[in-house]
């Protein structure tokens, strides 16, 4: 039984922050500056400059979700990376992303070439990276610190890969501590993952 890569979607897959700004500001006249590694709190109307809600997240993200996925373009050199690595083990998506929305976001992998499993999930990840890897030899690439720890405690023998695409984002939230690795750029963990694969690594 091949290898098994375990992919969180946004900021690993496909950029998020900025087709995400760019959606509130052209259909909810919201600015999303991100002061900090979070979405509450950098959001603010545009008509009064006045600080959006918390209660009002949910409802926009679930709104960007519905409306906007097909804003994200995929992170740089996710595709090709993917592709190469597909032929040497199974991929499948792991994402914190309502189920109504799951089949928009399969739909956008494929039409950008990445025809894949997609599960919707909710809340920590671990549970579901130890039922998704099972057996196998498997990695597991997110950009949250908390899913990682979460991977730590429910399936600790599952490589662990701290990506966080976008530059800016990066910049701001320091490696995860329950990761084996943090690599940001699909050029680096494409080799890592390989060699973790092969057992040639434990990424420390």
């Amino acid at each position: 039984m091949k290898p098994l890569l375990i992919l969180d979607c946004d900021e690993v897959i496909l950029e998020f922050a900025r087709p995400f700004a760019r959606w509130l500001r052209d259909s909810r006249e919201v600015e999303l500056k991100f002061d900090s590694f979070a979405l509450v709190g950098n959001m603010r109307h545009l008509k009064d400059g006045s600080a959006v809600d918390k209660a009002e997240f949910p409802g926009l993200l679930d709104g960007f979700f519905a409306e906007g996925q097909h804003l994200q373009d995929p992170a740089e050199d996710a595709i090709r990376a993917l592709t190469g690595l597909r032929r040497h083990m199974d991929l499948v998506v792991l994402t914190n992303i309502p189920a109504a929305f799951r089949d928009i976001r399969l739909e956008r992998l494929k039409a950008l070439g990445l025809d894949v499993p997609v599960h919707a999930n909710d809340g920590p990840k671990g549970r579901r990276v130890k039922e998704l890897a099972g057996e196998r030899r498997a990695v597991f690439v997110d950009d949250l610190p908390p899913h990682h720890r979460s991977a730590a405690q429910h399936a600790p023998e599952v490589g662990r890969l701290h990506m966080v695409a976008d530059a800016a984002l990066g910049g701001l939230i320091p490696a995860a501590p329950d990761a084996h690795a943090r690599i940001d750029r699909w050029a680096d963990a494409e080799p890592w993952i390989m060699n973790w694969m092969e057992g040639q690594t434990d990424g420390r």
